[in-house]
Parts: C-alpha cells; sequence; structure tokens
C-alpha cells in the first residue's frame, strides 16, 4: 500500500521555478530540468533530417537551441539581423519563382554564408592550426574570418547579383559553384576527423519587419538549409520559426512541398506541461515525489469539483512560457497567503496578472506583422467574452471609424473589415476561437492559419480565457454593439513612459528616429546624439530603467557621465544584468562617430564600482563591430575582471526605437547583443 507523499513545511518558500523567458533562465542548463518533447528529440537526433523548428513566442524554441548548446560538441549559434537590412536588387515578383535565376542567387548565397560560418567555427577552434588549407579555403578565407554572417551576406549577395545584372554568366556560375566547392572541402575535412557541425539560426524576428522582402529573404535562407542538410551529412543547419512568420512562407512558396517535410512543430501536450512545472517545483527537495501526476497534486489542490491543473491548462495556451508564468505567479500568491499548497484561489489570484501579461506579449509577438495590433485587441475592454455573427459586424463598423485605429493601424486593418477576416486574423493569432453546437475551438500549433474557417450564421466567436481577466470581459453573448455604445479601454494600463499619452509617445519615437538617421556625425552634433540616446533609455528601457539623469559630474569633479539610469528591474535581460554585475545604476556613454577608440572603452570603465555596479553601455555612430573592440570588451570583462561593456551601434539604437513605434516592447535585442559579446569573448 503506498503512501501519500508528504510535503515539508514552507516547500513553496524554497521553490525556484526558474524564468519564463529561457534567455534569462539561470537554471536552464541543469540536465534533470529538462523535458523530452517529440521536437526536442527531434533536434537532438542528428539523423532525423529537420531543419524547421515552428512555434508560437513562448513555445520553446530558444531553450532548444540552449540544449544543443549544451549537448553538442560543435553547435554555433546565429542570431541574424539581416533581414531589415538586405536590400534586394529587382522587385520582390521576380524572387517569388523559387526555379529562377534571382531566387537561385539569393539561396546560393545564403548556403555559401552558412558553409562559411562553418569554417569560421573550425579556424576559431584552432582546428587548422599548423595545417595547410584547402585551397578553396585560401580564396575564401578574408569573407569567412573578417565577416559574420550577416556582413558575409550583405558581400555576397552584392557580388553574385553584380554578375547577374551584367549577364557576366561565368561569373555567375562561378559564383554558385563555390558553395558546392567549400562544401565538398568541409565534408571531406568531416570525414577524415568525425566532425558534426549544427548550425542554430534562432531569433529571427529581432530584426523582422514584415516586409515582403524579409519573406524572401527568409524563404531562400530555408531552401538554403534543406539543400545543405541532404547534400553535406557533416551540417546540420536548424532554423527556429516563429508560426506567424512559417504560414507566410507556406502561402507564397511555389516549392514548399520541398521543407514541408523537414518542418517539426512545438506542440506540447498536457502531461509534458505537467511534467515541466513538476521537474521545477521538486528541484529543492531533498526526497521527490513522483513525476507523472504525483508531484503536481503534492503541490496543487485538486478535488473533484474544483481542479487546480484544469484551471491552469483552460489558461496556458499549451506553451511552456505561459505555464510556467501562470505558475510562478500562483506560488507567490500561495505564500503571501501562507498557504501550504497552491490552492483554487491562488490560480484565479494569478489569473488577472497573467492575463494582463499575455495581453501586452500578443500584442508584442505580432506587431511586426500588423503594427500597433494592441490598439485594436484593447478596444474589446469592458464588452462580453462572446459574440454572434451579427455582433462581430457591429463591432467591426465601430472600428473602421475609431480614431486612433484609423492612425495607428491604417496599414493593415482596412485589408481585415469584413467578420471572416477579422476573426481569420484573431483566431490565427489565438486571440479567438470558433464556438459550434456547443464546441469551442482554437488554433493548434501547426495547423494552416490562411485555412478558410467554417464561419456561418450559427458561428459565434469567443475571446480565449487567457484575456478575458485582463480586458474585464463579461460572460455574455454580444449579439448587437448599438451605435451608442462607446469602445474604450479605460481600464486597461497601458505601458507608456510617465507624462506621455499615448499618440504623443508615438511622434516622439518618430521624430527621436528620423533625427537619429538625419543627425550629422562629429563634435557639432554631439550633444544632440546625446540627447537621441536619452531619449532612447527614455522611450523604449522605462519599464526597467528609471530616474534618469543627463550628463553629471562626480563629486571629486574627475568624470562626466553622459547619462545615468537606476536600474529596477524585477526579471528579464536588465534583473539579469543588476544580478550578475551589482548594477543598480547603468551609465551610457554617446560617442557621435563612427570609430571607437581604447579612451572610449577606458571612459566607461572609470565609472564602475561596487556602489555603482560594473555594467556601462557605450552607444556609437557605426554598425561595424571590429576585433579591437572585442579585445578591449574582452579586457574589461576578462583580464581585469571590472565589468562589462556592451556596445550599442546606430542599427541598434534604430532597432529599438522601430520596435517601440510598431508596439513591440521586448528585451529579446538588446539580450541578443549582450549574448554576441559574451560569447565572442569567451
Amino acid at each position: 500500500m503506498s503512501t501519500k507523499f508528504v510535503l515539508p513545511k514552507r516547500a513553496l518558500e524554497r521553490i525556484h521555478i526558474g524564468q519564463a523567458f529561457a534567455e534569462y533562465d539561470l537554471i536552464r542548463d541543469e540536465p534533470e530540468l529538462f523535458v523530452s518533447t517529440p521536437a526536442a528529440l527531434a533536434a537532438l537526433d542528428q539523423t532525423a533530417q529537420k531543419c524547421f523548428f515552428v512555434g508560437r513566442r513562448g513555445a520553446g524554441k530558444t531553450a532548444i537551441t540552449y540544449e544543443l548548446l549544451r549537448r553538442t560538441a560543435d553547435a554555433i549559434p546565429i542570431v541574424p539581423q539581416i533581414f531589415d537590412l538586405l536590400q534586394l536588387p529587382f522587385a520582390h515578383e521576380e524572387f517569388r519563382d523559387t526555379r529562377q535565376r534571382p531566387f537561385k542567387s539569393l539561396m546560393h548565397t545564403f548556403e555559401r554564408a552558412l558553409l562559411d560560418e562553418c569554417f569560421r567555427h573550425l579556424f576559431a577552434t584552432q582546428r587548422f592550426k599548423n595545417k595547410a588549407l584547402p585551397t578553396t579555403v585560401t580564396k575564401e578565407r578574408n569573407l569567412i574570418e573578417d565577416c559574420d554572417f550577416d556582413q558575409r551576406v550583405l558581400s555576397l549577395t552584392q557580388e553574385i547579383f553584380d554578375a547577374y545584372s551584367k549577364s557576366q554568366d561565368k561569373l555567375w556560375l562561378r559564383q554558385i559553384n563555390r558553395s558546392k566547392e567549400l562544401g565538398a572541402e568541409l565534408q571531406s575535412i568531416s570525414a577524415q576527423s568525425n566532425y558534426h557541425f549544427t548550425l542554430l539560426v534562432d531569433r529571427l524576428d529581432e530584426s523582422w519587419d514584415g516586409s515582403e522582402s524579409a519573406i524572401v529573404c527568409l524563404m531562400a535562407l530555408m531552401h538554403a538549409t534543406v539543400r545543405l542538410s541532404a547534400s553535406y551529412p557533416a551540417v546540420r543547419p536548424y532554423i527556429f520559426i516563429r508560426e506567424n512568420i512559417y504560414d507566410r512562407i507556406r502561402a507564397i512558396d511555389n516549392e514548399f512541398s520541398r521543407l514541408e517535410t523537414a518542418v517539426v512543430f512545438l506542440d506540447w501536450s498536457e502531461q509534458k506541461l505537467i511534467e515541466l512545472v513538476e521537474r521545477r517545483i521538486v528541484r529543492a527537495l531533498p526526497t521527490k515525489p513522483k513525476l507523472g501526476g504525483d508531484a503536481w497534486n503534492c503541490f496543487f489542490e485538486e478535488t473533484p469539483d474544483r481542479s487546480s491543473r484544469s484551471a491552469v491548462m483552460s489558461l496556458c495556451q499549451h506553451r511552456p512560457r505561459d505555464i510556467l508564468m501562470l505558475v510562478s505567479y500562483a506560488i507567490e500568491s500561495a505564500v503571501n497567503s501562507s498557504h501550504q499548497i497552491i490552492q483554487i484561489a491562488d490560480v484565479e489570484a494569478a489569473a488577472k496578472r497573467y492575463s494582463t501579461s499575455r495581453l501586452k506579449d500578443l500584442g508584442d509577438e505580432f506587431a511586426e506583422n500588423y503594427p500597433n495590433i494592441s490598439v485594436l485587441l484593447e478596444l474589446f475592454y469592458g464588452l462580453g467574452n462572446e459574440y454572434s455573427l451579427l455582433g462581430l459586424e457591429d463591432f467591426i463598423a465601430k472600428l473602421i471609424v475609431n480614431d486612433k485605429i484609423k492612425k495607428h493601424c491604417a496599414t493593415w486593418f482596412f485589408d481585415y473589415t469584413t467578420a471572416s477576416r477579422l476573426v481569420e486574423l484573431l483566431y490565427g493569432i489565438g486571440f479567438m476561437g470558433l464556438r459550434r453546437s456547443g464546441r469551442t475551438i482554437f488554433k493548434e500549433p501547426g495547423k494552416d492559419s490562411n485555412a478558410k474557417l467554417p464561419i456561418d450564421q450559427a458561428t459565434h466567436f469567443v475571446v480565449h480565457p487567457t484575456y478575458q481577466p485582463a480586458l474585464n470581459l463579461r460572460s455574455i453573448l454580444i449579439q448587437k454593439v448599438s451605435e451608442d455604445t462607446p469602445l474604450k479601454h479605460e481600464g486597461i494600463l497601458e505601458d507608456l513612459p510617465e507624462n506621455y499619452r499615448f499618440d504623443q509617445y508615438k511622434e516622439e519615437l518618430k521624430k527621436t528616429l528620423e533625427d537619429l538617421k538625419t543627425l550629422p556625425l562629429g563634435h557639432a552634433g554631439a550633444k544632440e546624439f546625446e540627447e537621441i540616446v536619452g531619449q532612447v533609455v527614455k522611450l523604449c528601457f522605462f519599464r526597467s530603467l528609471t530616474n534618469i539623469q543627463p550628463k553629471a559630474r562626480t563629486i571629486d569633479g574627475s568624470q562626466i557621465r553622459d547619462w545615468i539610469a537606476s536600474n529596477r528591474a524585477s526579471d528579464g535581460f536588465w534583473d539579469v544584468v543588476r544580478t550578475k554585475y551589482g548594477a543598480t545604476q547603468v551609465v551610457f556613454e554617446c560617442k557621435n562617430y563612427e570609430e571607437l577608440s581604447a579612451d572610449d572603452f577606458h571612459q566607461v570603465n572609470y565609472y564602475f564600482s561596487e556602489t555603482f555596479g560594473k555594467f556601462g553601455v557605450l552607444a556609437f555612430r557605426g554598425n561595424e563591430i571590429k576585433d579591437s573592440y572585442l579585445r578591449h570588451v574582452g579586457n574589461v570583462a576578462n583580464k581585469n575582471r571590472a565589468g562589462f561593456v556592451l556596445i550599442l551601434t546606430q542599427r541598434d539604437l534604430e532597432v529599438f526605437l522601430r520596435q517601440a513605434i510598431n508596439g513591440v516592447f521586448k528585451e529579446a535585442h538588446i539580450q541578443d547583443r549582450y549574448d554576441f559579446f559574451v560569447r565572442s569573448i569567451s
């Protein structure tokens, strides 16, 4: 007869469930926390012939890359920033046919750039030390060692399209054949030394602007990936793609069948989500209950009438990030209420906070495709959670004449002014489901969001339970929205810097971006550049960095700092910075020129102290990160162990501003830049 496991006293207070965002999760590398989902197992299986890992934001794509980096010897991370930089030389329509030269040229460019990344890894790990280089590699060496992935793509694209546009067929063929030669050399070297390279292309959306050009470039990268995987067993390229971006590729690729057999969807079952939570909540216990449901039942209230498991699953949308966040909030509620286990009431208390966070995240996730879509979502506030077809049509009629929609969503909204079109959009992003014959369905991972939905007069449209608390929706069916019913979002706490109204905030962002693009270099514009950087900090990082003060002299008069911001982050990137570097204050140094010198790095380093913290940002007008810059960053971080200097380029500042203009509020881009420098100096 089995004995029920009894939790030790104050067990909930011992739980450290970790961060919901994999890039900030400090316990992610602990092997016992790994959950073997089908997608994760496919990524770890080198013989699986899978290249594309597709899922919604929060489905676990980045977590898989970290697991591969931990467990795979020659795993090479690539975070491309190329998709809003690469200017295609011809109209987008000329690239739509994957069998024609324009698309082939672009595809071979990406293929060659990926192969060069493998050779760059061999140089970096000194595998070629004291060895004669193959002839093809010798010809390519400058491109391999002097350029990162993005620079290489830009350079190769210019070369191959110059040959194509000038009808220099021999030169064009030479460029096409170079990738084959490099692939053969790499396969030969790998066969001799048993090398296997795993290329991890992740976080594509960090430089994603939703343009036709970006779609064409990603499509070429995907075809290059499939070709490499099929041609060279030593090279296994993986691309981690958001589902809504993948759906756009599927809709336009005339040879999509070449890609779809290499796709894995990050689909989490309820059992795997329960296991994910269980592994983390038992982590701190010396004696652990069994996984598979027993551990959950030890920590959560489960009764025949009310189930915390059902309550959690109805909200989490089968995404690991969501369930970790909701459970984390429920644990906090239980501890604050002195509960020994997590009760249903704790889950319900967590639901409102979780709902508000998820509503903001949904707007962020799809802002590249539908700028400021959060404006539309928030206009559901205070209405009902279910709509008839007529009620939805009335609602759309009010959206059409809404001033905020016309001002901030005009670039896309007026293509979705019929009920069927708007439902397809809202269904595709997971905001709304369909109820027919008493059964409600929401979009499942991997299902084609471009498919026509079964909509008729008997269909009702239901807002997903995740978002209902944040929008204060009533449990009623809206069959008609009268003309005098106001659309409002007064109950939504708008995420804006202090003293800014929504329209004023957007205008200030646009003005700052334009000022940054047009500001002249040099001493004459130095003061203006300082003001621009200050605006970027105030407008884009206001959730974490506060009390921002302009140029200030220290008490002894020896140092002048351009900007100082108090770091009050409770989670995310800036929280990690505060924890790791003691950075309660962050200094921003501004240089209105394209070339940095040693003095610039020394200047930031001077500010570091035990009381101030040891993390600083150096913003400048260039876009190239030179090896000498990396040496200076490495000296501060490794040789002198003084702290960390993060370099932000002109383009980085533009990305922060552009994301905020589109309604995207996330820290992944600055996290990527930090990761780049950490990996470069390690």
